[in-house]
């Protein structure tokens, strides 16, 4: 596969592997006490019956039998994968079969559309796509998962947060910060899906409670008036680190171009993790004060969001922090919020 036409750079794939989007969970790290508490409860609705439709090699299965709390609640953990011998053949991603109404507890695969075409397997997941609308398998997956089970808990990409699958049933998400898998760094949480709408998820990050899911997304909302802003432009006066460094002493910040070691004949067009950006209708001042203002607003959003406001990039930095990406409709409403308090 193609990974860099500039220096014309290759690996190779396992296109079987990637084709299925699978990764599979090697740790228990992701039953935490709030996870076990919906799990007792789930299990006692579906009378201790238990179900992975994307089963692999068995460990969530395992994690929640041998389960200090949750084992003597299971009556029955049963599984199904697409290929091997362990469990029955089934594939998950065309439907799921419950006659049982077992609570199903699973890792779906995980694979975007654009992702399936640029590594050359586009054709052997296109009958998935083509009869939804969802853009990933895991996504898919979940909408199968919801339709056949009354309870799901699925570890999925932490990015659901941000996106814009329904999340009427969800009542909790876990994001976890450690690695659950062995064979990539994926950011994961572990949502909980109940058999009843509601106004919003409880969201925590390891034990520690963050707030309502409807509260988190409001943060990065802004009424302030939009200002004409051009990113990209290498000779703009504001230098964007909108991606955590992996070294955890250089987090995302707004800078002024002096102060920004970035080379501006870098930036292009689709530059999305260091640019230069102008507001051209501000004076030297103003755009001094939009700065310090920008980055206040910035990490205050972060701060009571428990950074969940943010999208998360390619795993932890040194620290053990988990890295963050700042999209650009985020710091379009941040630098129109901080035009708006300098100007008050």
């Amino acid at each position: 596969m193609l990974v860099s036409k500039a220096t014309n750079r290759t690996v190779e794939i396992d296109a079987s592997k990637v084709s299925l989007g699978s990764f599979y969970t090697t740790q228990s790290g992701w039953l935490t006490p709030e996870v076990i508490k919906f799990l007792e409860k789930a299990l006692k609705e579906s009378k201790g019956f238990l179900l992975d439709p994307f089963a692999g090699d068995g460990h969530l299965l395992d994690a929640v039998s041998k389960n200090k709390t949750l084992k003597n609640k299971v009556v029955k953990a049963s599984g199904f994968d697409i290929q091997g011998t362990t469990w029955p053949i089934n594939d998950s991603l065309l439907e799921i079969p419950n006659q049982e109404q077992a609570i199903i507890v699973t890792n779906p695969p995980y694979l975007a559309n654009h992702s399936a075409k640029r590594k050359g397997v586009s054709s052997l997941v296109a009958k998935y796509f083509e009869r939804s609308a969802q853009k990933n398998l895991y996504m898919i997956a979940l909408e199968n998962c919801l339709a056949s089970a009354d309870y799901v808990v699925a570890i999925i990409p932490e990015t659901f947060l941000l996106s814009s699958f329904p999340k009427d049933r969800l009542e909790l998400a876990v994001v976890i910060q450690a690695e659950l898998f062995g064979d990539t760094d994926a950011p994961a949480l572990v949502a909980c899906f109940g058999n009843n709408e509601r106004k919003a998820a409880h969201i925590f990050t390891g034990n520690q409670s963050i707030g309502q899911l409807n509260e988190i997304l409001a943060l990065r909302e802004s009424t302030a008036p939009k200002q004409r802003i051009v990113f990209n432009d290498p000779l703009g006066r504001i230098g964007l680190r909108a991606v955590d460094g992996s070294d955890g002493k250089s987090p995302i910040e707004f800078l002024s171009a002096e102060s920004f070691s970035y080379p501006a004949n870098s930036v292009v067009v689709s530059s999305r993790l260091m640019t230069y950006l102008e507001l051209p209708e501000l004076s030297d001042s103003e755009i001094t004060q939009v700065i310090k203002e920008a980055n206040r607003t910035l990490n205050r959003i972060r701060e009571a969001s428990g950074d969940l406001v943010l999208a998360p990039f390619k795993g932890n930095d040194k620290a053990g922090r988990r890295r963050r990406r700042l999209d650009y409709a985020l710091a379009r409403r941040i630098l129109n919020q901080a035009v708006k308090e300098i100007r008050k």
